[in-house]
């Protein structure tokens, strides 16, 4: 293999692996922008963030530092479970949406929208965002969320099923988030059977463009390749 050749391979692979960070982190910024709408609808937050806030109440932290600080927990019992290192991909993750949550929290979204109709807007909104953004980041394999990773370390510890054991950690969050004083209303149920929809949805959207990057890196390689011979040839 001529050096010429392996070159245009590392561009291709680069090329490919650049397109799912910014994929990665536009999902990251599309999930943290939805969770912020339906924080700021009033109308009931998702089942995480109710636990969340109910922190955020009680302390001076921010709610995005407590999604960071609950995500990082959650991190940790997955590798003292697992018996392995934490992925710098699921840190990323987890200390974006904190820092992406909070910042989208300083919109004015509720002195621009007032009335009940339009916050119920602004809420579904939120939901529809947040399920397109967990469907971009997940599609790029880069990082899970601390959620997942810890649903399927339990679920493999346990021997009880996936839904099971997801089941049971959203019952809890939303349970102990409810006791803070976290907001639980009509918003925080529709996300429970709206987000996931969603989430399908954008997750095989993106995944068929990400297979189209990886298949179209060789080609663009070739095409290099050939543009590169001619240009030789012709010299």
């Amino acid at each position: 293999m001529s050096r010429q050749h392996r070159d245009n391979k590392h561009h291709g692979s680069i090329s490919f692996f650049l397109s799912r960070v910014a994929l990665f982190f536009a999902g990251l910024l599309t999930l943290s922008f939805g969770g912020s709408l339906m924080i700021q609808s009033t109308l009931g937050s998702a089942t995480w963030d109710v636990l969340h806030i109910g922190l955020a109440n009680l302390t001076p932290l921010t709610i995005g530092m407590w999604v960071q600080t609950v995500g990082i927990l959650m991190i940790g019992i997955t590798c003292y479970i697992e018996k392995r290192r934490p992925q710098i991909g699921s840190f990323v993750n987890i200390l974006c949406v904190g820092v992406f949550l909070d910042a989208w929290l300083h919109l004015p979204i509720q002195q621009v929208f007032q009335s009940t109709w339009q916050l119920f807007f602004v809420l579904i909104a939120g939901i529809v965002f947040m399920g397109i953004g967990a469907g971009m980041y997940v599609s790029t394999r880069l990082g899970a969320g601390p959620r997942d990773g810890m649903t399927l370390a339990l679920a493999n510890k346990s021997g009880w099923s996936i839904r099971l054991v997801r089941t049971i950690m959203e019952g809890t969050a939303l349970l102990l988030g409810w006791l803070l004083g976290g907001p639980v209303a009509i918003g925080t149920f529709a996300s429970v059977f709206l987000i996931g929809p969603v989430m399908q949805a954008s997750l095989g959207f993106w995944r068929k463009q990400v297979s189209k990057w990886e298949t179209t890196a060789p080609v663009q390689q070739q095409r290099t390749k050939r543009r590169a011979y001619a240009s030789s040839t012709s010299a």
